[in-house]
């Protein structure tokens, strides 16, 4: 291991090379302010990383001209970015989360030749943890040339999976910039209902995996109500930390990211019960179906009368991507005694467009194919799909409709 400032980190990076940036909450803003300042020297470059809460500061200079950047899932701060439609700045890959780690993999249809990484501080132990992102990074790793670590002593040192020998890591920078955070936004009055009905249908003593929002969040928040909760999940939020110092019980906490603020960061750290777990792990399927009662809590732009969802595009604009959402509901479906649990509201924020309609927008992706949807929930009620024919799914979905739309949806059977 070479310790370096950013800018050697940056300059050792060849040109025409794959290079892995994190995501999440990890951002390695000083490595990040290099890059940017040294993008010039590129020409051929290809970045690439997927959901991130942070600002994708190096996507202010250089886009399009020194490289280009492929996700393979989608956030609000690149829809500008997609809007523009521009091969040479963007790629987007779609690509469900079970599968990232062999399509980006030295022998993989993604060669990566450069990871970079935030980490904690080196323990006496001669490695660094990666906190509270772990995710598919350490086969990521395993698969590149160089590897670049941003050490930072605000990372918490996590229990499980993350923990990478020294000997491993090409170059290490020094930062002590403040992790990036992530807040629950508001609720409505309606997520509020959501969040009661979908709590209704999570059974005592369930494994449940949560994606991310108002609704998910605050049902985190409340799993102390229930029974015997455990948790297996590719993220999970701020809300955590509630749910574990009301639970009755002592719960398992199987999770691959983590996003908060500091204060919860550092209750991660000096938490062993919260076990970091590797993409292969939170996203298999067969391990995840084998558990019981499994259910999977996840959303959706838009939900056709078939029971069909779209969760990634708005219209032709891509605003999300596959994610883990199809490993959990097909885990969920599997599982002796799970569910899978589709959480939306009744319509748009304005509330001048139903989200549930009579077909999917034309060019819209199926991201969740009907057969695999067991219930959907808005804040009128629950919808029980499975087992139900077309007709009878159509009639259930209506009724969990906004009543000003109810009747337009029914006419258009």
């Amino acid at each position: 291991m070479q310790r370096v400032t950013a800018s050697e980190a940056v300059a050792a990076i060849p040109d025409g090379a794959t290079v892995i940036f994190p995501g999440g909450c990890a951002e390695p803003r000083d490595f990040y302010a290099a890059f940017s300042a040294g993008v010039d020297r590129f020409r051929h470059l290809t970045v690439c990383a997927g959901f991130s809460f942070g600002r994708y500061a190096y996507l202010e200079r250089g886009l399009g001209t020194n490289f280009r950047f492929v996700t393979w899932q989608a956030s609000a701060r690149l829809r500008t970015l997609f809007a523009e439609n521009d091969r040479r700045k963007l790629g987007f890959v779609p690509l469900r989360l079970a599968d990232l780690t062999r399509v980006i993999h030295r022998d993989g249809q993604i060669k990566p030749d450069v990871v970079v990484v935030q980490t904690s501080l080196p323990t006496a132990q001669g490695e660094v943890s990666l906190g509270i992102s772990v995710g598919a990074f350490p086969d990521f790793i395993a698969s590149a040339k160089i590897i670049i670590a941003e050490m930072n002593p605000n990372m918490p040192v996590t229990a499980g999976a993350g923990r990478i020998p020294l000997s491993q890591i090409t170059f290490a920078t020094h930062s002590e910039t403040s992790l990036c955070t992530y807040h629950t936004p508001p609720a409505q009055a309606r997520d509020q209902r959501i969040v009661e009905h979908v709590l209704d249908l999570i059974p005592d003593n369930a494994w449940l995996q949560l994606g991310i929002g108002a609704v998910p969040d605050r049902v985190l928040g409340r799993l102390a109500d229930k029974r015997g909760i455990n948790l297996c999940s590719g993220l999970l939020t701020g809300a955590l930390q509630d749910f574990l110092s009301k639970a009755r019980h002592s719960p398992r906490i199987i999770v691959g990211e983590l996003a908060g603020d500091a204060d919860f960061y550092a209750f991660c750290g000096a938490t062993p019960r919260i076990e970091m777990a590797t993409t292969r792990v939170t996203h298999d399927v067969a391990s995840l179906a084998a558990l019981p009662r499994f259910v999977s809590v996840n959303s959706a732009v838009e939900i056709d009368l078939q029971g069909q969802s779209n969760g990634e595009t708005l219209g032709p604009l891509q605003i999300s991507g596959v994610g883990g959402s199809m490993d959990y509901v097909e885990a969920a479906t599997q599982s002796a005694g799970g569910v899978s649990i589709i959480a939306l509201p009744s319509t748009t924020e304005d509330g001048k467009h139903s989200k549930i309609v009579p077909k999917l927008a034309a060019g819209a992706p199926v991201t969740t194919p009907r057969f695999a949807v067991d219930c959907v929930v808005t804040e009128f009620g629950a919808a029980h799909l499975r087992g139900k024919d077309l007709f009878a799914r159509a009639d259930a979905l209506i009724a969990i409709a906004h009543p000003d739309f109810r009747d337009a949806l029914a006419n258009a059977l």
